[in-house]
């Protein structure tokens, strides 16, 4: 998957080239019309969650059953009272992070910078915690923060119940979708463990990249207008 995201960012920014070159060749009032093209739409993650199932059957990115070069963390195969709990659902292996010894160790990060444009990222939320910790990140920067309780009401690390052991998506809009490069986990007290990370890309052109295209070539069709008048009144 990750290849074929490097392969559709690198076409995009092949057409973002070409349209800008066309910018850069008929004029500044071109590049205040591709400014406005290229305005994204407003940049937002969204999360939303749904009891969990039993077992939890959906496609997955990162399962975890073996380590991957994305997951700084830890990957376990089963719980220790005290420190960890597989999540409700999960089977084979699973992350968990938290500053407890047994955890996992603390503010672990899942590298996204290979994707591209993200569209949805969905994951299961193991006994979720009001202390559990989601920062969706941009860089070394921190674009937005989740708790437990955003996803549950209360939050209070059941270890057995599907409304405590969640599906949780996040949504991407606007610039977020390809500003966004790592998931960072962390906790301030038990264990957060979570399993079956599924990230979904986008195949599309944004919208300013197609406000790009268009303008690119319109200015391409144009200059080659302008030089067919030439060559006939010559």
């Amino acid at each position: 998957m990750i290849d074929v995201a490097l392969i559709i960012t690198g076409d995009l920014n092949y057409y973002r080239g070409l349209a800008m070159g066309c910018v850069r060749k008929f004029g500044l009032g071109a590049l205040a019309l591709a400014a406005a093209a290229a305005t994204p739409a407003g940049a937002v993650v969204t999360i939303g969650s749904t009891d969990g199932a039993v077992p939890y059957n959906a496609p997955a990115t990162f399962d975890f059953n073996t380590p991957t070069a994305e997951w700084g963390g830890s990957i376990f195969n089963d719980s220790a009272s005290g420190e960890r709990a597989r999540p409700l659902g999960s089977d084979g292996g699973y992350a968990s992070v938290g500053p407890i010894a047994g955890s996992g160790g603390n503010d672990k990060t899942l590298d996204l910078g290979g994707f591209g444009t993200i569209e949805e990222i969905s994951f299961l939320w193991g006994s979720v915690d009001e202390y559990n910790f989601l920062d969706v990140m941009s860089g070394a920067s921190v674009l937005y923060t989740f708790s437990g309780l955003d996803v549950a009401t209360p939050a209070n690390g059941n270890q057995t119940s599907p409304t405590q052991n969640r599906i949780v998506t996040l949504s991407f809009a606007g610039s977020d979708k390809f500003d966004t490069t790592g998931l960072r986990f962390r906790s301030t007290s038990l264990a957060f463990e979570f399993d079956n990370v599924n990230v979904s890309i986008s195949a599309v052109p944004e919208p300013a990249t197609w406000g790009m295209l268009l303008l690119g070539f319109g200015l391409v069709g144009a200059g080659m207008r302008s030089r067919k008048r030439a060559m006939v009144l010559a």
